[in-house]
């Protein structure tokens, strides 16, 4: 019955969310598997699914697989490769490779922590060729900045970040021309269950994908 007066809640947030955000609302709908390999060595597989336009359009399916170690209690390294299959909105159907490695630094003090991630990204979208205003594939560096807070006997964990996108190969100018804003709660229904929900505004210029977007989140991570 508590699970599903979480889930019942979850679900009230994600509509006030949409109801408050209207104008180029989107979702993402996601599932997550970690099962640690070695102490501090994990190994995660996510499958995301996402929505545009008021929730009436197809955005991207994704699948990324992860590798991630914790040489030192605030330290995080790892990297990944993720396979997009992205719904352009001109161009149609195009499939993308992805991958990044990061680094995340992580301080705790009373009940907040917080944490800075530096992550090298480079998306090669399939069939598109480069040109002297599109370089391709495309090289970020994101900076996110999020703070967490421990709620005293509570299941639920209240976050917010913040997040910066800086292009490296840019033929017009490398500049930051992304901004990400997050905030959230994680639940953990047990040892190994967890649910996440958050509200995201996106405020960029991107000539590969939609510009400016409110998104509501949900989504379900399990551990082994």
């Amino acid at each position: 019955m508590k699970r599903l007066k979480t889930i019942g809640f979850a679900i009230c947030l994600l509509g006030s969310g949409m109801a408050w955000a209207q104008d180029n609302t989107g979702a993402s709908l996601s599932a997550e598997v970690t099962k640690k390999i070695l102490p501090g060595l994990n190994l995660s597989l996510e499958e995301e699914f996402r929505l545009r336009d008021n929730l009436g359009e197809t955005d991207r399916f994704s699948t990324t697989l992860e590798l991630s170690y914790r040489p030192l209690e605030y330290l995080k390294l790892g990297g990944a490769y993720n396979l997009i299959n992205y719904n352009h909105e001109t161009k149609g159907w195009e499939v993308r490779h992805r991958y990044y490695f990061f680094a995340t630094g992580s301080y705790q003090f009373n009940r907040f922590t917080v944490s800075l991630r530096e992550r090298f990204q480079s998306t090669c979208r399939v069939g598109v060729k480069e040109t002297s205003k599109r370089a391709n594939p495309k090289l970020y560096l994101r900076s996110r900045l999020e703070v967490e807070y421990n709620i005293r006997h509570s299941k639920f964990e209240p976050f917010a970040s913040v997040e910066l996108y800086n292009t490296l190969n840019d033929p017009q100018g490398n500049k930051m021309n992304k901004l990400k804003y997050t905030a959230g709660s994680k639940y953990k229904l047990n040892k190994r269950n967890s649910l996440q929900v958050f509200y995201r505004y996106i405020n960029f210029k991107d000539d590969d994908e939609g510009n400016g977007q409110h998104m509501i989140g949900l989504g379900y991570a399990y551990k082994f």
